[in-house]
């Protein structure tokens, strides 16, 4: 009989981005997001439709490892995040720009949370759909959004700086 491992004690809550959190949003969409975008536009992003940019803060003992980087305080780090921003063109669309939680917290249902609580946001707004791309090499993270419901919609060639295309995913909201 295998034991598994006991993971340490933490407590993940999601709330509104605030102005003081943009460098860690900033620095989970690099390190985890591989696009072409600056600091620059992710900061155009966030106070564009800040009211749409959610953060998923750690507390606990399984704060203090690795994971948890920046301050000295390790008892409330930020380990993901989702970015929602609304496009025009063809009508008006609720968007997922962005959305990483760390690898060492993956697979406990945090991403799960900052999806639905962007969504309810949206469908809040009167929204009725939501869009968002993802690599087409990335299996996991397409798994994880067709088990939150989204469905492929179409191929964008090229979409991404290193020639990858996209898959761009929609759900009914």
């Amino acid at each position: 009989m295998r034991r598994r491992k006991a993971r340490k004690e933490e407590e993940v809550s999601v709330r509104n981005a605030a102005g003081s959190d943009l460098r860690e949003i900033v620095r989970l969409w690099q390190t985890n997001i591989k696009t072409a975008n600056t600091a620059p536009d992710i900061a155009d992003f966030f106070y564009s439709f800040k009211i749409y940019f959610f953060v998923a803060v750690c507390s606990g003992s399984a704060c203090s490892g690795s994971a948890c980087s920046g301050s000295a305080d390790t008892t409330n780090k930020i380990v993901g995040f989702v970015g929602g921003t609304v496009r025009n063109g063809s009508g008006h669309d609720a968007h997922i720009s962005g959305i990483a939680v760390e690898k060492e917290h993956r697979r406990r249902g945090i991403g799960t949370r900052l999806l639905t609580t962007v969504e309810r946001e949206f469908r809040a707004d009167g929204f009725g759909k939501v869009t968002l791309e993802v690599r087409k090499s990335n299996r996991a993270a397409i798994n994880f959004y067709e088990k939150q419901g989204y469905k492929r919609s179409y191929f964008v060639t090229g979409y991404y700086a290193d020639g990858e295309d996209a898959i761009v995913c929609e759900k009914r909201l």
